[in-house]
């Protein structure tokens, strides 16, 4: 099963945005059964601060779920939202930034969900 690293940008409270997406994957009828997601830190605790900066999703992803449903789900919980964050997968070598929900994204996505690589190791 794929394990993918979402971000979001463009946003005053990135905790704040993860909790609401998570949310939104997790009660969608297509995505909530085929996924299990958690918010985690990316790095150690800062000593400066009172808890831990959580400032990503890790998603354990089953078969089950297209690469269409995901990229689907993402666009909609952005669309929702106010100001539209940027949102950002990540898997080993391959990123992949989800501003739609057009055929270049999803196809992005499936090698994602796939662990496939670019070819030159960059972004998708």
């Amino acid at each position: 099963m794929p394990q993918i690293d979402v971000r979001v940008a463009g946003t005053a409270d990135a905790e704040k945005e993860l909790r609401s997406l998570l949310h939104w994957l997790k009660a969608d009828e297509e995505t909530g059964r085929a996924l299990h997601g958690e918010l985690r830190s990316s790095g150690p605790a800062d000593p400066e601060h009172m808890g831990t900066l959580l400032d990503l999703i890790t998603l354990v992803v089953s078969g089950g779920l297209s690469a269409a449903q995901l990229t689907l789900c993402i666009d909609q919980w952005r669309t929702a939202r106010r100001t539209p964050p940027r949102v950002i997968l990540r898997s080993g070598t391959v990123e992949v930034e989800v501003i739609g929900a057009e055929e270049g994204t999803v196809r992005a996505v499936a090698a994602l969900l796939n662990g496939e690589r670019d070819d030159d190791g960059g972004s998708a």
